[in-house]
């Protein structure tokens, strides 16, 4: 801005200046006769034109230079923020890539195998650490290939007899509780080096299904499943399911492929697949805690009336009719099996969790009088503190008629959710 008129001359300042405000330069003379010359932008007098116009100059040099900067600095600073912006959203996209890719791997969506290949990478893993010997690894994969081509799991995993230890030492048990309920024949699977960190909702199905087999109330709807089928041949079942048109929206979820993955399952697939096979079920859900310390009291209360409204009784030991029921929360799930009723009235859940070895639940073969051992099954209210769990509970068998109309119904599936 010319400091004489006031007009902006951007950067032709000096030339403006010295155009149009040349005659300003100079100013009256002092007493003596000399000319005195006044700067007009700090008012410093000179007495020669051309010191003055020298000293103009340096100011409005440095009033070029201050702009030119300000200028420069402006775009530098720009510059240096969009590099900024571009470089965090490059580091965002990349952290939300990787984390995509680890949910893919925890969940066996990464399409890097499924049964068959953590199974034979496992055993390779054995070997090379002196676990294994190279003809037992060749034995158990012909065996592990022998129970793939026919469907029928090897039966490696599983421990029965269990519910029968328990009938036998609830009754003589005289301590503390006063009934107990328990479902009756469940075998215990549990997860093998073929679906060691994803299998629990399979191994659970299998504990399940161990119990239906030998229930004659189930017989007509399971004529065609007499034995475990493997955990590759549950996923072909739950495939079948949805090309039957159960689930679709959970059928996408998985790309409607489960077979050859080490893919997750929960609750809504186990009932998918239970009521492809006619089997009558339902899915209750234990939306929030519904007691102090985020704990769920009605959960237990549920499971109780579950037991024992068709087994009321004097009896203290209650071996039913009633199947075992599938517990699912984040990240896992387990199988109740039964539940305990103490004298002072609180409950105590029974699960069996494919997390448990063979080796642990055989002891409950063996059960020591004062109870031990119970503490692999019993969960008190105070143990299952996750934020939500569901269940999905047998209850009889659907005629063709009824699963056609679940098939439908579950397109917008949806759990009953207790308050």
């Amino acid at each position: 801005e010319c400091p004489f008129c006031g007009e902006e001359a951007g950067r032709e300042l000096e030339e403006h200046v010295r155009a149009r405000h040349g005659h300003l330069l100079g100013a009256p003379g002092t007493g003596n006769g000399e000319q005195l010359y006044e700067c007009p932008m700090c008012s410093l007098t000179c007495t020669n034109i051309q010191i003055l116009e020298e000293h103009v100059d340096l100011h409005l040099e440095e009033h070029n230079f201050s702009e030119g900067g300000n200028t420069r600095d402006l775009e530098l600073a720009q510059q240096l923020q969009t590099e900024e912006d571009e470089r965090q959203r490059s580091e965002e996209e990349k952290r939300e890539r990787e984390e995509f890719k680890k949910l893919q791997r925890q969940y066996g969506l990464d399409n890097s195998g499924g049964f068959k290949q953590q199974f034979l990478k496992n055993m390779e893993r054995e070997v090379d650490r002196g676990r294994m010997q190279p003809f037992e690894y060749h034995k158990r994969k012909a065996d592990m290939m022998e129970s793939l081509a026919s469907g029928i799991d090897d039966g490696k995993t599983k421990t029965s007899g269990v519910i029968e230890a328990l009938c036998k030492y609830y009754q003589n048990e005289n301590k503390d509780v006063r009934r107990v309920w328990l479902s009756a024949g469940v075998d215990h699977f549990h997860s093998s080096l073929g679906d060691r960190g994803w299998g629990c909702g399979y191994r659970n199905f299998q504990m399940l299904l161990s119990s239906l087999l030998q229930n004659s109330s189930y017989n007509d709807c399971l004529r065609d499943t007499t034995l475990i089928p493997s955990i590759p041949k549950i996923q072909s079942m739950i495939e079948d399911a949805w090309r039957e048109g159960f689930d679709p929206q959970g059928a996408s979820h998985f790309n409607n492929r489960l077979h050859g993955s080490k893919a997750w399952i929960g609750a809504c697939e186990i009932y998918s697949l239970l009521t492809s096979l006619r089997i009558k079920c339902q899915i209750i859900d234990f939306h929030k805690p519904t007691g102090p310390m985020g704990t769920h009291p009605r959960l237990f209360e549920w499971i109780l009336h579950y037991y024992s409204a068709d087994n009321e009784g004097g009896a203290k030991v209650v071996c039913t009719s009633k199947p075992p029921i599938y517990l699912q929360h984040q990240g896992h799930s387990r199988t109740v099996v039964g539940i305990e009723e103490k004298k002072n009235k609180s409950l105590c859940l029974l699960l069996f969790d494919p997390g448990c070895s063979s080796q642990q639940m055989q002891k409950l073969l063996k059960q020591n009088s004062d109870g031990t051992g119970l503490k692999l099954l019993r969960k008190f209210v105070g143990s299952l503190k996750e934020k939500q769990y569901q269940i999905v509970a047998v209850d009889g068998v659907l005629s063709l008629e009824e699963k056609a109309a679940r098939c439908r119904a579950s397109q917008v599936l949806t759990s009953e959710r207790i308050p």
